[in-house]
């Protein structure tokens, strides 16, 4: 078993200070930079998110991972459409009452928070009823109404 090791969250904060700029000035939905430029800045992923992007991915929405937001980091975000993803895993987020005031936080900057449990990440594609996981369907529900998939313009 590998041990996740923690992020740097110096150097998060350091890489969105380069980029960000590029990000927001953004008029259409493509990356701004490279959408993998995250790996040399620090930022590591936990086994849920890691699945979340991969579905993001997949989607062809435009999210950032581990940006920060006003003092906190949203797992995925887009910041010109100001829209966020959680994955909420067990050992991070047994304190609803705690991740409730960081959405009304965000929701106060004009930030959609969406979230997701870890399992709801982790579920694929339902064989046995055909439909979409639970994070595919937000997906698709994010995209269509925040202008986040590739090529689009921000509404």
């Amino acid at each position: 078993m590998s041990v996740l090791l923690p992020n740097d969250w110096t150097r998060v904060r350091a890489h969105y200070a380069r980029v960000l700029p590029l990000i927001l000035a953004e008029k259409s939905n493509e990356w701004a930079i490279d959408a993998y430029a995250w790996e040399g800045a620090g930022i590591r992923m936990t086994p849920i998110e890691e699945w979340l992007w991969a579905d993001l991915r997949a989607a062809d929405v435009v999210m950032y991972p581990q940006l920060p937001v006003d003092g906190v980091f949203v797992d995925f975000g887009n910041p010109v459409a100001k829209v966020a993803i959680e994955c909420d895993g067990q050992a991070y987020h047994r304190d609803k009452a705690k991740d409730a005031v960081r959405d009304t936080k965000l929701a106060s900057l004009g930030w959609t928070v969406y979230r997701l449990t870890g399992s709801e990440c982790r579920r694929d594609f339902n064989e046995e009823t055909r439909t979409d996981g639970a994070a595919r369907t937000l997906i698709d529900l994010v995209a269509r109404q925040h202008a986040v998939q590739r090529g689009r313009s921000y509404a």
